[in-house]
């Protein structure tokens, strides 16, 4: 019996000695939601479709590697695996744990326009952003489930919206838009911070009294300014300039520190060409560009770069096929020609004119790149070769009435590259389109200043108007230049509603009131445009020959 079991041992340490001995490789699966296929070290595959034990068929030699990985999950679930390497160490391996959840997506998007601190809400999470850019909630959601982001706390003077704020997931949610706007919180009434132009605010007249106009001086003041590069653009239109101020003054009688249109401050004399101007009325900017309206030169002269010093050259021109032509008679109707244009718009890659006297509004779809190019699209005209006034059939005749399609002596234009408002003067409203057009001659979507859209009778009250001119908004906040009530109107949420009534007044002090002020801290005499300069409202105050700064509280 001794020699028997000494043989066997010797035969089973001869057999471990040739080969080894081999143990499985398992564990545990939970949270298993449909079919999953394993793998061990890249070779077997097993396959399971419910949670418990398992174990590969194939087994592992003692001390060699083992790698358990997952090859494919179920849909919609994601599948990890804890303990799934190592060495065998004289056993079976029954430690790996596979644990497998519902597959969830990110939800986050962009940020523009933050000055501040914002935060957002997702379900129970607050997201803190303080810079613009991309951001990404903590939270992830599994595909079906719904979401709502909101704005749980405002930045300080600003106003922040969420657009494609919810929705079903379908996965990775990043379009969570958020857009901030500062926000203006102003009296009726309200008194000026800053006159411009003027020594103090009970001063008017042209050019101080002077024989000759100055570096602080205006002289009719007319359209719309401009605050891009840290400069503010003036147009006074009756010196035949543009004045350069380093920002918006903070201070009475303030100095330009350059000039467009002149060879000095003391000029006034009427020009073409390059450097020239007459009657230069609204200014735009995309931030980079500048563009001037030239109203008797029936031009509009577009600069590339912010000018930043006297007589700087304007590189391009519209209206007219080059800088040489003195062409102060009515352009043609046609579709690149001006007749007295009074208001530009420059921004999201598209340029806007006000071709007032030929009662219409151009619109190139790109910046363009040659002298005098043709515009894309007419609006107030069903073609580009009509120009009568509220011509609703399009036959070259003026109607008897407006329509949601016609326009009579537009001035100002603004765009948020979605929504256009277009102000048409001598019809006494303001145009509302809720998506930019596409076609010539689209109608608009809503009207102010008159309850529908075939009145167009003057009134001085929250929702009526006296030959507007000019346009300005944050995207929420609206400001019309109401100007032959002497008063700016301004409008708290954006408008969706015809005929509806304002929220402010600035000019005058209540909304039945048009006088036309003397010169004073309060109010108003033909104010001829409107700028928003956080934290200012800059206005043209045109027969007042000065610019009144109102500064938000």
């Amino acid at each position: 019996m001794r020699i028997g079991r000494l043989g066997l041992v010797g035969v089973a340490t001869l057999v471990a000695s040739c080969g080894g001995k081999e143990f499985r490789v398992g564990g545990t699966i939970s949270g298993l939601s449909g079919g999953i296929t394993l793998q061990l070290n890249g070779q077997e595959d097993l396959t399971r479709e419910a949670d418990g034990p398992f174990s590969f068929e194939t087994r592992v030699e003692d001390g060699e590697d083992y790698a358990v990985t997952v090859a494919t999950a179920p849909p919609e679930q994601d599948c990890t695996v804890e303990g799934g390497t190592g060495k065998v160490a004289g056993a079976d391996v029954g430690s790996v744990q596979v644990r497998c959840a519902a597959r969830t997506y990110s939800l986050g998007g962009t940020v523009e326009g933050l000055d501040g601190t914002l935060e957002l809400s997702l379900g129970g999470e607050t997201l803190r952003v303080t810079t613009n850019g991309r951001y990404t909630f903590a939270t992830k959601l599994p595909r079906g489930g719904t979401y709502t982001v909101g704005v749980a706390s405002q930045p300080a003077n600003q106003r922040c919206s969420v657009s494609n704020g919810s929705g079903t997931v379908a996965g990775n949610v990043e379009d969570l838009s958020v857009r901030c706007v500062h926000w203006y919180v102003l009296d009726n009434h309200q008194a000026a911070s800053v006159v411009i132009g003027q020594k103090d605010f009970t001063s008017g007249v042209p050019d101080q009294g002077n024989a000759t106009a100055g570096a602080n001086t205006l002289n009719g003041p007319w359209g719309n300014p401009v605050l891009a590069g840290g400069r503010l653009y003036v147009s006074d239109q009756s010196s035949h300039r543009v004045l350069g101020f380093d920002g918006v003054p903070a201070a009475h009688d303030a100095s330009a520190t350059f000039v467009l249109g002149q060879a000095d401050f003391t000029g006034s004399t009427p020009g073409f060409g390059q450097s020239g101007l007459e009657r230069p009325e609204g200014l735009a900017s995309d931030g980079t560009r500048l563009a001037v309206v030239d109203y008797l030169n029936n031009r509009v002269l577009l600069y590339p770069a912010l000018p930043t010093s006297s007589e700087a050259p304007a590189t391009r021109v519209l209206g007219q096929p080059g800088f040489d032509e003195n062409d102060t008679e009515p352009g043609p109707c046609d579709a690149s020609s001006f007749h007295l244009p009074e208001g530009a718009f420059i921004g999201h890659g598209k340029v806007l004119v006000a071709d007032s006297a030929h009662n219409r509004v151009l619109v190139w779809n790109t910046i363009p790149t040659t002298n005098g190019a043709p515009a894309d699209l007419v609006l107030g005209q069903r073609s580009f070769d009509t120009c009568a006034s509220n011509d609703t059939t399009g036959d070259g005749v003026s109607d008897g009435a407006p329509s949601a399609s016609t326009l009579w002596n537009p001035m100002g234009v603004w765009t948020d590259g979605t929504r256009l408002v277009v102000v048409d003067g001598a019809n006494s409203r303001v145009l509302i389109w809720n998506q930019f057009p596409t076609s010539n001659g689209q109608g608009a979507d809503l009207v102010l200043g008159q309850p529908d859209f075939t009145s167009r009778g003057t009134a001085t009250t929250a929702s009526g108007l006296r030959i507007p001119s000019y346009v300005a908004s944050t995207g929420l906040q609206l400001f019309v230049a109401d100007s032959q009530n002497h008063r700016v109107l301004g409008w708290n949420q954006f408008p969706t509603t015809n005929g509806a009534e304002a929220d402010l007044v600035l000019g005058q002090p209540d909304f039945t009131s048009a006088t036309e002020s003397a010169p004073s801290d309060r109010g108003l005499h033909q104010p001829g445009g409107l700028l928003l300069a956080w934290p200012h409202v800059v206005v043209p105050d045109t027969n007042n020959n000065r610019l009144l700064v109102f500064t938000s509280r």
